[in-house]
């Protein structure tokens, strides 16, 4: 799973999720990702949309005409984040809340951005189930329990190589594998050893390796379980988003 941007240069053995990050920009992600059923597309709104746009209403409005038009495999990102502090924390949550509703209501998987924020997030987690995945997880042991504890699924990216996150790495040895994911958050958190470089989906590679050697798991077992979990927490293997941009 990557968000924020699109390698074309997948290989075609790849399956991944292209992650929404705001409404409005369906069409242009569509028109990178082309036919490829294989990489399947969220459809969210962040925190971050809270410093574009004050009516919470707006943004959800917005949001429901993209998956209207477009169709969306998932509802997110979305969630909370008190490192930036868009907006106010209320704010945030109200946000947040409208599309956990809107994916329970839609039948959807939630992809949740949560950062410096355990107490908020914790405080919600009793709507998480099997259909949620913490993307990016970058929280220590106590709140990844906890949230394994409602079902959902932890989502690892390139800065669990990094020295000083040894907080996720020992996330990453607690989480079951039937529920581990790794991902990209293109083009952020490049993985050691391609840190300080823009980051693509082509380097799932070394946060495979590493994650597989983190574990003890052949790399290849790992790879599969990975691919397992995420047809079961989306339900589905092939995008059901409207790929005809004949038409635009």
């Amino acid at each position: 799973m990557h968000s924020r941007g699109l390698d074309t240069t997948l290989p075609s053995s790849f399956m991944g999720l292209e992650c929404g990050t705001e409404p409005g920009d369906a069409e242009e992600r569509i028109k990178l990702i082309g036919e490829r059923l294989d990489v399947m597309m969220s459809m969210g709104a962040g925190p971050w949309m809270l410093d574009k746009e004050k009516s919470i209403e707006t943004i959800i409005e917005n949001l429901k005409k993209d998956i209207d038009r477009f169709g969306a495999d998932a509802i997110g990102e979305c969630g909370f984040d008190k490192h930036w502090n868009y907006g106010t924390i209320e704010k945030q949550r109200e946000l947040f809340m409208r599309e956990i509703l809107l994916s329970k209501e839609l039948n959807l998987a939630l992809i949740v951005h949560s950062r410096d924020a355990d107490e908020e997030l914790l405080s919600l987690s009793p709507y998480f189930d099997d259909r949620t995945i913490m993307h990016s997880f970058s929280s220590g042991l106590e709140t990844a329990k906890k949230i394994l504890d409602r079902g959902a699924c932890l989502s690892f990216s390139g800065n669990i190589t990094y020295k000083a996150n040894e907080h996720i790495r020992e996330s990453a040895k607690y989480c079951p594998l039937d529920r581990i994911l790794f991902e990209t958050d293109s083009p952020y958190l490049s993985p050691v050893p391609m840190r300080g470089k823009p980051n693509t989906p082509m380097n799932t590679e070394y946060t495979l390796e590493f994650i597989a050697s983190l574990k003890g798991v052949d790399k290849e077992e790992l790879k599969e379980r990975v691919k397992e979990n995420f047809i079961s927490v989306l339900k589905h293997s092939e995008s059901v988003v409207k790929r005809d941009i004949a038409a635009f």
